[in-house]
């Protein structure tokens, strides 16, 4: 999840706007036939850099691997309730880039991506209704998310200041879907063996049925952390610099 923020740092080669490019990365040249397969190479080079968002020489950007979320709150009344605490990511690094496809003349990258494995961690607080199972608890939870698919529109545009023209991000644009998810809520029921099994069960036995609740503000969080992280990376850089022609 969250990877995806990797992604489209890269697209524009990740360059930090410092009047020179930092030291770990190579330039992709925005008129090159082999754009795509190019900014793949870069990423393969630099994937430690992008788990602790060190660039070298001072030059950094949030870390995208572990992720971290504050909250996400989700109320539908009785029936659905859910409050999630200090979730963590874990994975976002290990994305794959799928297909790249540019559109330098409208300053627009669509890229899709797959996140093999993720490891979600954190704290809930839930009440929902299951077929005829009502689930509460409170406590720690792993969620484990295999095989997840993302497209990201990373779009860009040119802020003048000073007689100069900084590139910044629009908001990106986020797609999710998962695939293979699992969860597993300790302290159900209250903390008895017998009941925390039966309703981790029944959760498992459609997961979707909470994933997808959770889904659109997890979205939220994403797409902001994303744009901010992409747009703390270019800060200070020119198109020419990020992303020259020649």
């Amino acid at each position: 999840m969250k990877s995806c923020s990797v992604i489209v740092v890269v697209v524009l080669n990740l360059a930090v706007g410092f009047t020179k490019i930092a030291p770990v990365l190579e330039v992709c040249k925005r008129n090159d036939p082999a754009l795509g397969q190019c900014i793949i190479n870069v990423v393969e080079k630099i994937r430690p850099n992008i788990a602790s968002g060190n660039y070298g020489e001072n030059r950094n950007a949030p870390p995208l691997d572990p992720l971290l979320i504050d909250k996400i709150d989700i109320d539908h009344g009785p029936s659905f309730r859910a409050n999630l605490r200090d979730i963590s990511i874990a994975g976002v690094s290990g994305f794959v880039i799928r297909k790249i496809r540019d559109d330098v003349p409208n300053r627009m990258f669509n890229i899709s991506a797959k996140l093999p494995s993720l490891l979600v961690k954190g704290k809930y607080d839930l009440d929902m209704n299951i077929l005829l199972l009502k689930i509460s608890g409170r406590g720690p939870f792993n969620l484990t998310l295999d095989d997840t698919l993302v497209s990201l529109k990373v779009k860009y545009f040119l802020e003048p200041k000073d007689g100069k023209n900084y590139l910044k991000f629009h908001p990106v644009g986020l797609k999710i879907k998962f695939n293979d998810a699992r969860f597993y809520l300790k302290n159900l029921f209250n903390g008895d063996p017998a009941l925390e099994e039966i309703g981790n069960q029944a959760i498992n036995a459609n997961p979707h049925v909470l994933l997808d609740e959770v889904k659109p503000s997890l979205m939220d969080k994403l797409t902001l952390s994303l744009t901010e992280i992409s747009n703390a990376v270019v800060a200070g850089g020119e198109e020419d610099e990020l992303l020259p022609s020649s």
